[in-house]
């Protein structure tokens, strides 16, 4: 099972107490993914998708929210020739909640639920559902509202790969209910245009971290968290490598240049023309060609540090310049 699909089944588990947290999941669900339809003559809510743990997940929250009965919930499969239904080269299954207590859903606002509101339902059948403001007063009603967002829209790249959490959505108005929730924990949604659709994602690590407890999925947030720190220490890990690699590379260069100096000392004057602590440091450079500046002057007598014998690197330097202009 891919990481998004393990959160999304651990999100499903995830339902709040409060009846105005409930009925903002299950706004989240309907405003994603769900329709007012017509069927046999009779209101029904369509869902379309082909994740069971959502569907299961809307119909326990109808029936805490508003006491349908099991029967009232059943699931009707949309299919045209025995096939399912091919939409825009993805396969959906249309699922159906044809009940006749559905007026009882669409004015959750008479009592039943005191404390919310469920989506305001727009004029006509085979309308979309909107989730109108007042069901997100609360952070709480956000962070449940944007679970059932996610559970209807959403997705997690695996954080092997890359960071990413994405929520499709098709309208101006659930786009920005979606920003207005992430922002309400302190993280930046950003848009994109695909197709059809609006894609509200977020790209930072720390961010989606953010977002998983937040919503209640701790189990999801603590392998993201182990995956993202293994990440970052084999990242530091390169970075150190590179650097020593860089630094040996430099220091190899250098000591190539320096030991062809001094060969060309030796081959034109002679290594026994130049002063003492030259001639030296020259036949220790000789002898070791791998060694870094400080274990050159360690290995002199009186020792020397880095400046001093970089110092007398460059004086060799130039008089090898010079027998090589002469030549």
């Amino acid at each position: 099972m891919s990481f998004s699909s393990e959160l999304r089944s651990e999100l499903c588990k995830r339902i709040d107490r409060g009846i105005h947290c409930r009925i903002a999941q299950l706004a989240g669900i309907l405003a994603l993914d769900g329709k007012l339809k017509e069927l046999d003559g009779l209101p029904a809510i369509s869902i379309r998708m082909e994740k069971d743990v959502v569907v299961e997940t809307a119909k326990k929250l109808l029936q805490m929210l508003f006491g349908i009965e099991r029967e009232d919930l059943d699931i009707l499969p949309r299919t045209q020739g025995g096939a399912r239904v091919r939409i825009r080269n993805r396969k959906y299954l249309e699922r159906i909640f044809e009940t006749c207590k559905l007026q009882a859903v669409l004015d959750a606002d008479d009592g039943e639920a005191p404390k919310g509101r469920l989506p305001e339902i727009v004029k006509g059948m085979d309308a979309r559902l909107d989730t109108d403001d007042i069901v997100l007063s609360r952070s709480c009603c956000r962070v449940a509202f944007l679970r059932g967002a996610y559970l209807a829209a959403g997705s997690v790249s695996d954080p092997n790969s890359q960071y990413q959490l994405e929520i499709v959505t098709d309208r101006d108005s659930v786009t920005r209910q979606v920003l207005t929730a992430l922002s309400g924990f302190g993280v930046e949604g950003h848009v994109s245009e695909r197709k059809y659709s609006q894609v509200v994602y977020v790209k930072d690590a720390e961010g989606i971290s953010r977002i998983l407890g937040q919503l209640g999925a701790s189990t999801a947030m603590m392998e993201f968290e182990n995956v993202r720190i293994v990440k970052e220490i084999r990242n530091n890990v390169n970075r150190e490598v590179n650097c020593d690699t860089a630094n040996l590379t430099k220091v190899a260069n250098a000591s190539v240049k320096q030991i062809e100096d001094i060969r060309r000392i030796e081959e034109t004057i002679g290594l026994t023309a130049l002063p003492e602590g030259l001639e030296e440091l020259a036949r220790v450079r000789l002898d070791n060609p791998d060694l870094s500046l400080k274990e050159l002057g360690e290995m002199l007598t009186p020792p020397l540090g880095k400046s001093g014998v970089n110092h007398r690197l460059r004086r060799l330097s130039e008089i090898a310049r010079q027998q090589g202009v002469k030549k």
